[in-house]
């Protein structure tokens, strides 16, 4: 049996590796970053990123944090009325501001003053998961609990739609609008996930069974060909799936292909090439199609600011920003 003496030296032990440890792991040369990366930390986590009037909003867990584009400095930290938590989108409103989902609501910022719409406005949770501007105007909101429309900012109206109604899933974290003005739902809140489109009037869900590699879904692109792509995965398992005119194809985890079993984020940049984020292993880098071309992939050990890559955004400059649980990793257009 162990005594007190015992275990008070067995704790002493244990507490002095693991200092030793961490201050092993502190003072070991970091990466030297690429030509033309910078890291932005903070902010730390990152879910969503905007260009707006010429800067760029990062919002995650940190709140929502406007920082200079040129630069890379954080110029300030940006409250609605009461206070933003946990950004989880953020959605450019088609005139002079912007909208923002988060913990305790969706915010609209007009340009000038705000407004945070509640479920004492119609929505079906405070909790908001994501959201998106149709090209008509329309604003769609996700929560655990159910999928918002509002037609009209004038009314102020929300229709409310959930599993009922046609939906795969009542979680949306992902609101997407295609070419066709169509709208896509992917859950990437529950375990279970779910894949939803509508056409105006009707619904349809997609699965695995469908050709989906994973029913979570995390995040989705249309590309310049129109091609639809679906980031999908839970813990690590999953992969990316494209849907086209030819049937559903899907990409899984293998070297030269995606750098994690979790896809989390996909983005497509201005020169064609793709950029797939995983959940723990870094972000692959495709010069070309996916299916035709080999991968890069990039780690904190190459420089970029963390292991998982949740939002990405191409700036008017062309420079790529990359937000990660760690920080930003901001590639200038040249560099690229």
């Amino acid at each position: 049996m162990m005594t007190w003496k015992s275990l008070l030296q067995f704790l002493v032990g244990a507490g002095g590796m693991l200092a030793i440890g961490a201050a092993w792991w502190y003072f070991q040369p970091q990466p030297r970053l690429p030509a033309g990366w910078q890291t932005i930390r903070p902010p730390g986590d990152v879910m969503a990123l905007l260009e707006y009037r010429g800067d760029i909003l990062s919002g995650g867990k940190d709140g929502l944090v406007r920082i200079e584009r040129q630069s890379g400095k954080v110029l300030e930290q940006l409250q609605a009325e009461g206070r933003i938590e946990y950004v989880t989108g953020l959605a450019l409103d088609g005139g002079d501001g912007y909208w923002v989902a988060h913990g305790a609501g969706v915010s609209h910022f007009n340009g000038s003053t705000w407004r945070t719409y509640t479920t004492a406005d119609g929505l079906p949770d405070n909790e908001v998961l994501g959201v998106a501007r149709t090209r008509s105007g329309e604003v769609w909101v996700g929560t655990p609990k159910g999928v918002a429309r509002l037609v009209s900012l004038t009314d102020g109206k929300w229709q409310v739609f959930h599993t009922t109604d046609g939906l795969a899933s009542e979680a949306a974290t992902v609101i997407f609008e295609d070419s066709q003005g169509r709208i896509w739902l992917g859950d990437g809140h529950t375990t279970t996930g779910g894949l939803s489109v509508y056409d105006g009037k009707t619904w349809r869900t997609y699965n695995t069974a469908d050709g989906l590699a994973h029913n979570v879904v995390n995040a989705m692109l249309e590309d310049r060909q129109g091609a639809l792509w679906f980031a999908t995965g839970f813990s690590s398992q999953g992969g990316v799936s494209a849907l086209d005119g030819s049937g559903w194809r899907s990409l899984h985890q293998a070297p030269g292909v995606l750098a994690g079993g979790k896809a989390r984020s996909i983005f497509e940049d201005g020169r064609g090439d793709y950029w797939i984020g995983s959940e723990y292993d870094g972000i692959a880098f495709f010069g070309g199609d996916p299916f035709q071309t080999k991968s890069k992939v990039f780690t904190p050990q190459q420089g970029l600011a963390g292991w998982e890559v949740k939002a990405m955004l191409q700036d008017s400059s062309g420079d790529l920003w990359l937000g990660t649980e760690n920080g930003i990793t901001r590639i200038l257009k040249q560099a690229q």
